[in-house]
């Protein structure tokens, strides 16, 4: 049984492999940069952030962040509610 299980183990970490090596042998594909272009150029004079990285977080993403967040605290909420519904029921 434990036999089974590693040689399983072993072909599907070789499969994996595989596939890496194939993404990797093929030749490269022409990437659009207009848009790490447009922070670079204009990103200290929109933001006034030193650190380009900050600027895009907490100036371009800013509303993405927010809405994840709370779509992360309805969901949190959410199972919490169910989860305390279930032990009230038993």
């Amino acid at each position: 049984m434990k036999s089974l299980r590693k040689v399983l183990v072993i072909g599907v970490l070789l499969i994996l492999f595989a596939q890496v090596l194939i993404l990797f042998s093929k030749e490269k594909v022409d990437i659009n940069t207009l848009s790490k272009d447009y922070y670079i150029t204009n990103g200290y004079k929109e933001t006034s952030s030193k650190n380009l990285v900050t600027s895009i977080y907490l100036d371009y993403r800013l509303f993405d962040s927010f809405f994840e967040a709370s779509i992360l605290l309805v969901v949190v909420t959410g199972i919490a509610f169910m989860t305390i519904k279930d032990k009230d029921l038993e």
